[in-house]
């Protein structure tokens, strides 16, 4: 009885657990010459607030190929971003929530000149008021579009050339109103780059 018991208690977690090791499977057939699969390439299972990064070589002389590919369950909430070690960002996509924190913060700056608006009886204070608030209307619908963008539409590779050796970082991130899981793949691929003189 106690065994039964032990397995049911197991049953649970291994039925919550998703394997992602042949995520990348069919992608990788995909990768024509004279691209090449490169061994960085990884996977793994995401579900809400989980973060990783993967350090990625990038060798001089080379072409370099970097694909996202994510779940459908878990794809409009994950965000990835790629820095080197000094902070660049070279590539992001997805929920930025830094974003997310300044628009919020800019609403509450608007509903403070909204406010102040319904204070002011009129005169040229009114006037430059509503200029300010007109702007920043436009600032945060801007900011807006940009995360719906990146939400629906997000971008799912980038290609450079590795001028000199360097080490970029990929930084992904699912979201903590996730309610999914899924697998995020990161497919490296690289080739020799083209010479561009004699």
């Amino acid at each position: 009885m106690k065994k039964l018991a032990y397995l049911l208690l197991f049953v649970p977690l291994f039925s919550l657990g998703q394997n992602c090791s042949d995520f990348l499977t069919v992608q990788r057939s995909g990768i024509r010459y004279p691209w090449k699969y490169d061994i960085q390439s990884k996977s793994a299972v995401f579900f809400a607030g989980k973060s990783s990064k993967l350090n990625i070589i990038c060798n001089e002389g080379k072409d370099y190929k970097i694909s996202f590919l994510v779940s459908s369950q878990i794809m409009n909430e994950v965000s990835i971003k790629v820095t080197d070690n000094t902070g660049k960002v070279y590539f992001s996509t997805g929920i930025d929530e830094e974003l997310l924190k300044t628009i919020e913060q800019k609403k509450q700056f608007l509903l403070s000149l909204e406010n102040q608006k319904v204070k002011i009886k009129g005169g040229k204070k009114k006037i430059e008021l509503e200029t300010n608030i007109n702007n920043l209307k436009l600032e945060i619908s801007k900011y807006q579009d940009e995360i719906e963008m990146k939400r629906y539409r997000p971008s799912t590779s980038f290609e450079f050339t590795a001028a000199s050796t360097m080490e970029l970082i990929v930084y992904v991130t699912a979201s903590e109103k996730c309610s999914g899981k899924g697998c995020v793949g990161v497919l490296v691929s690289n080739k020799p780059s083209e010479k561009s003189s004699f």
